[in-house]
């Protein structure tokens, strides 16, 4: 229960809420990958350029990026955590910045807390030293190149 201008009001059932919550997401989704535009549950209507549909990850590694250093004689290092899949050491990357790819380099080197690993494994925190120098910032991701 709550108050809304000096009125009672009654709180929505939890279920209804949940309920309409999800319609809107399941129409929005629906816009989404069809691309074109659909009405809501409100009367609204969505709309979203048709030639770009919502995109679907392909590649199942993907780390986050929280900080980036330049260490002399080292280069470029993102520090984050792997969200999903395997990164190894030589593996190519692409660096995504609101789903556009900004620049593509290689890992020279993974590190963790004091120590080098050969790879990195989802949920763990690392830094990947990268070999060319990219514009890379925090909140970036970084996902395995498509092989050819």
């Amino acid at each position: 229960m709550g108050w809304l201008f000096g009125r009672k009001r009654d709180s929505d059932d939890a279920n209804e809420v949940l309920r309409r919550y999800n319609e809107a997401e399941a129409a929005r989704l629906a816009v989404m990958t069809a691309g074109g535009s659909a009405a809501t549950t409100t009367g609204q209507t969505a709309r979203f350029p048709a030639s770009d549909p919502l995109s679907v990850n392909t590649s199942s590694t993907e780390f986050t990026v929280e900080d980036v250093f330049t260490i002399t004689g080292r280069g470029v290092v993102a520090t984050g955590s792997v969200t999903s899949g395997v990164l190894r050491v030589d593996d190519d990357i692409a660096v995504l910045r609101d789903g556009a790819v900004q620049a593509q380099t290689r890992i020279v080197e993974i590190e963790m807390f004091r120590k080098r690993a050969n790879e990195a494994k989802a949920g763990e925190l690392v830094g990947l030293v990268l070999r060319d120098k990219v514009a890379i910032a925090r909140g970036d991701v970084i996902r395995a190149a498509r092989s050819a």
